[in-house]
């Protein structure tokens, strides 16, 4: 039987930790802005605010109490037992908190499906680019919070059992129906807001995995107009391509060597920190307004493999369907060998793109130690296996380069920036530390892209040596961009600002004639282009929602991805749209140079692009079975 001293310890110990729950919250919290605002919009905030704080303690509290239940019907005495669950559970809890704040203050965004997909597949955990002092600092931090957790409880034991005369008790009686009180009151009084004034979207959106209510039919029912911000559901069966693709095999077919960078930004691409790059460049079609399909490698590589918006992945990912370019090849007799400094499992390209290739020819560092390394190790075994080919078939090679991921990696002799930082603590990085420390870390990362280029040119050379430039296609393309604080973030995955999404691209074929474009591409554009200089006959609608940049075609659009989201983008504004989403999310509008927009701009631009809206569903929903498919605007 436990004790009202004990029930008093446990109390004051979550009492303190609830406190503790909060000041981890508060550091996403605008507090400021959202009392300039309105008092309703700052008093919404708090009130949610000290809710949600005991709504992330309950995990904790009931798990404990549990704990407490199975001791008292084992009759054992000794509190013992609840006090390691009440440690072990509010640590994890806070310690969780603590990396969810930490997530948002530089990537801006919470703990979400994409983050637990990093997490539980195999490579995801590799692809941070952790070191030894991150790792040495995350488990220090977890002993800091299971620590303090400890600290508390003893501290709460001490004053209950050290001290003489009375002690002060909490008194909780009235705090489940006080809680679910304000529990109703918050949730409904949002959904209210969102059919008259909308001015709680931004308090929603900064509270930690906050939960929406429609409550449609009760306002209904009260005379309001239950009208709320667009949610896109796209789903049903792949009709991927729409028609069976048809080609005629060049009489010398041409090889084909696509070189595709993690977090290659498109100003980097310039005379200085990547002069072979730019040589090379000088000879073939350069596109210095591309938009990758994504702002993070999944829907980067996805969207230039396959043609198509990068939300297309999951039903992809779901029938193991690959890449029509490369049943093209395949069809034709390519030798292939595809390389990577990353894992082929992370993201699930092995399930994905490559879904159809055999995995003798999907090849990985075995035992990798740096990126630059696995870099250099890679371009060694690529050339090997343009060396040792049967020269009377073509081939197709596909690499991965790794140097310019954060930690952003390169040997001595790549260093042309400086001052650089020696190496990135993650456990460490902080928003003010990132703020005051961005340009020694930007110079690391242009280092990192130097060593790029010196790989590239290592393959440029092997093909004017080998003379294989006259029958070879080369395509040179980052996944996606690199933020360095130019809006407030570092690294990708968190928005579709500029710095994040454009990238450069370079298409050389034999015998054309080179261009600089300053037009609008997209990542979606390089099947299409590619794909009838390989023989394909059918119109690239069957298979793609690009244009041939080689034929002149233009576009004046694009659709860029993240994991449950789309961004339509022209050159006059930037709309980011929810697709499938379950959990809270905004339509965000700016201009196209990112620009914020006003509350009357913003509702003007997106009344006036309706119809631009009304096309981005139809090609979110053309790569399904029409009789299947279900495409909703909720």
């Amino acid at each position: 039987m436990i004790t009202a001293q004990q029930k008093n310890i446990l109390k004051t110990y979550f009492f303190v930790t609830y406190l503790v729950i909060l000041w981890l919250v508060s550091d996403s919290l605008p507090f400021a802005t959202a009392y300039s605002e309105s008092l309703i919009t700052f008093g919404f905030m708090l009130i949610a605010f000290l809710l949600y704080g005991l709504i992330y303690l309950l995990p904790a509290l009931a798990i404990t109490s549990l704990v407490q239940w199975i001791s008292h019907r084992l009759k054992t005495n000794s509190p013992r037992a609840t006090y390691i669950a009440a440690i072990l559970t509010a640590g994890i809890t806070t310690l969780l908190l603590y990396a969810n704040a930490k997530i948002y203050a530089l990537y801006g965004m919470f703990f979400n499906g994409f983050l637990i997909n990093l997490i539980m597949t195999p490579g995801g955990i590799e692809s941070l680019g952790g070191s030894r002092a991150s790792d040495i600092g995350f488990a220090l931090i977890t002993l800091g919070f299971l620590s303090l957790q400890a600290l508390i409880l003893w501290l709460a034991h001490r004053y209950y059992t050290k001290r003489t005369g009375s002690t002060f008790q909490f008194s909780f009686k009235f705090l489940p129906v006080t809680a679910i009180f304000i529990a109703i009151l918050v949730h409904m009084g949002f959904a209210l807001d969102s059919y008259t004034n909308n001015q709680l979207n931004m308090v929603a959106e900064s509270i930690p995995f906050y939960q929406t209510v429609s409550a449609r039919s009760f306002f209904k029912k009260l005379g309001f107009t239950t009208h709320r911000e667009t949610k896109l559901k796209v789903q049903g069966k792949l009709n991927y391509p729409l028609n069976p693709l048809q080609f005629t095999r060049p009489a010398k077919p041409y090889n084909v060597i696509w070189l595709t960078s993690e977090s290659w930004r498109a100003d980097t691409l310039d005379e200085k920190v990547m002069p072979n790059t730019w040589q090379f460049a000088s000879n073939a079609a350069r596109y210095t307004r591309n938009y990758s399909g994504g702002n993070g490698t999944r829907m980067g590589v996805f969207s230039m493999f396959m043609g198509i918006p990068g939300n297309y992945w999951f039903p992809f990912m779901e029938s193991r369907r690959g890449a029509a370019i490369v049943d093209v090849l395949q069809k034709q007799q390519y030798q292939m060998s595809f390389y990577t400094s990353a894992k082929f499992s992370y993201p699930e390209f092995d399930k994905t793109i490559f879904a159809q290739v055999p995995n003798n020819e999907l090849h990985e560092i075995a035992n990798p130690t740096s990126g630059w390394e696995s870099d250099r190790d890679n371009v060694t075994n690529l050339l090997s296996f343009i060396d040792k080919r049967d020269t009377s078939k073509p081939f197709f090679t596909f690499m991965f380069f790794e140097s310019p991921h954060a930690r952003y990696y390169f040997p001595p002799e790549s260093v042309i920036a400086k001052p650089y930082r020696d190496d990135l603590n993650y456990a460490s990085l902080s928003k003010e530390a990132l703020r005051n420390d961005i340009v020694p870390i930007k110079n690391r990362y242009i280092n990192s892209v130097h060593h790029l280029d010196m790989q590239f040119g290592r393959i440029f050379d092997y093909l004017k040596q080998h003379e294989l430039l006259d029958n070879t296609i080369v395509v040179l393309i980052g996944d996606h961009g690199e933020e360095f604080m130019e809006h407030g973030f570092w690294g990708h995955n968190s928005t579709f600002v500029d710095q994040q999404v454009l990238t450069p691209l370079v298409i050389y074929a034999p015998n054309m004639k080179p261009l600089v474009s300053n037009q609008l591409t997209s990542h979606m554009d390089v099947v299409p282009t590619v794909m009838p200089l390989l023989g394909v006959t059918n119109p690239s609608s069957d298979y793609a929602i690009g244009y041939n940049l080689l034929a002149g075609e233009k576009r004046n659009l694009t659709y860029i991805s993240d994991w449950d989201k789309v961004a339509y983008v022209d050159d006059d504004v930037k709309i980011t749209q929810p697709v499938n989403g379950k959990s809270f999310a905004l339509v965000k509008a700016s201009k196209g140079n990112d620009e914020p927009l006003n509350t009357n701009e913003r509702k003007a631009i997106l009344e006036k692009k309706q119809g631009a809206m009304v096309q981005l569903v139809k090609d979110l929903g053309k790569f399904f079975k029409k009789k299947d498919v279900a495409v909703k605007v909720q």
